[in-house]
């Protein structure tokens, strides 16, 4: 028997199952113990201390991730010779950022573009973009007679929706002409509202002429003295 051949039966943990009676040993209070803070739920003491100053926050920190940081995807000149020998780069046609795809390579969001690097000596002379490239890769493509265009790298913006709403109306609005029965029907408006002012005028001067008479009458003459 050889060492490959030996099979181990190894069997998965299974839960212990406990609060199912006093003879399963794990019965009434199913190995909390009686009482106390860890016999309860919803309860985690994990890393805490007493109210003392807990041991991740008493060990020293230094350094830190800068938000600026620039990463990008290396395309190295092993990997060229490699797409080289397999025809899928040739000396007739550029190689552009776009043709990544092709390559098995992705511009992921987090790449801050693509960057050349020299690592082997080049077998045929190329012309390739790049966002980035180090000086002996450089060196190597203008000894073979080959060419590192350097572009900027342009990140996907995510363009805001604006709303129609918030949109200035540059046309202006045109009043409509009345028709004859809209101005028709504004002069009887105006007709029934002049009656309706007369009556009440009428009626308010009556009733002042009613109590002026009343006055008079109960004034009485007083005899000179």
């Amino acid at each position: 028997m050889k060492l490959n051949e030996i099979k181990l039966e190894i069997k998965p943990k299974t839960a212990k199952r406990v609060g199912r009676g006093i003879g399963s040993g794990k019965g009434k209070t199913a190995g909390r113990g009686v009482k106390g803070q860890k016999s309860r739920t919803g309860v985690s003491i994990n890393g805490f201390e007493g109210g003392q100053m807990p041991l991740h926050m008493r060990m020293p920190k230094h350094g830190f991730k800068s938000p600026f940081k620039k990463e990008f995807l290396i395309l190295d000149t092993k990997k060229i010779n490699f797409l080289i020998d397999n025809k899928k780069i040739t000396k007739t046609k550029k190689v552009l950022i776009s043709d990544l795809a092709d390559f098995n390579m992705t511009m992921k969001l987090k790449y801050s573009g693509l960057k050349i690097l020299f690592n082997e000596k080049l077998k045929e002379a190329v012309k390739i973009q790049a966002h980035k490239a180090s000086k002996n890769a450089m060196k190597e493509f203008k000894r073979v007679g080959g060419e590192i265009e350097i572009i900027e790298f342009e990140k996907k913006s995510s363009k805001v929706k604006t709303d129609e709403s918030k949109k200035k109306n540059t046309k202006k609005s045109v009043k409509k002409p009345a028709s004859d029965t809209d101005t028709k029907l504004v002069e009887d408006s105006k007709i029934t509202d002049e009656k309706k002012n007369k009556k009440i005028v009428k009626k308010v001067s009556s009733k002042l002429n009613e109590k002026d008479t009343s006055s008079i009458k109960n004034t009485k003459l007083k005899p000179k003295e």
